[in-house]
């Protein structure tokens, strides 16, 4: 894969600098663990998994796939302009994600998978990370029948029983690499 085509593509750049620049999502990063990674999916780039990293404090969105990553995510352009244009703190972030996740329009919708147990998630930081997103994400949370932490690890155990998507299949065949491995991030 060529590094250069990548800054070509105008979608995966503004996600990437939206991981590296975005206050909301530089503030969610920090109560993240660093050895958290999600696979990344494209719809417009079918068969070319990416990987969110954390390295030296910062969130990379590197090409190649994840080993073993919590969640797995399949953006459309769509879906990364309306990310990007979401202001606020955490708990904005978090719902417009969660809205997007949601979303019936495949044109918007943000395809999701998740991949860990609900411990791994927790010893990641992922919950607390929810707590931080305030009143919005407990509001959007509960209007969808999560409102304690054991809705939210049966919600997760069950989303988790799910088989991987067609699209997330189609870039089984690409190299995994361990975490600080594969091509230069995008900046």
């Amino acid at each position: 894969m060529d590094p250069e085509a990548y800054r070509e593509d105008e979608a995966v750049t503004r996600l990437a600098r939206m991981f590296l620049e975005n206050p909301a999502w530089a503030d969610a990063a920090k109560r993240i663990a660093a050895d958290a990674t999600s696979s990344i999916f494209f719809s417009h780039r079918p068969g070319e998994p990416w990987r969110l990293e954390r390295q030296r404090g910062r969130t990379l969105l590197l090409p190649g796939a994840a080993s073993d990553p919590d969640f797995v995510f399949r953006f459309t352009p769509a879906s990364i302009e309306r990310l990007c244009a979401t202001d606020g703190g955490i708990g904005h972030f978090a719902v417009a994600l969660f809205g997007l996740i949601a979303e019936q329009s495949p044109r918007l919708r943000v395809d999701f998978r998740v991949a860990a147990p609900f411990p791994r998630l927790v010893r990641r930081g992922y919950l607390r990370l929810l707590a931080v997103g305030g009143l919005r994400v407990l509001a959007f949370g509960a209007a969808r029948g999560v409102r304690t932490p054991a809705d939210l690890r049966r919600l997760v155990e069950r989303v988790r029983q799910r088989e991987p998507e067609a699209w997330e299949l189609e870039g089984r065949n690409a190299p995994v690499l361990p975490p600080g491995g594969g091509g230069p991030p995008l900046s």
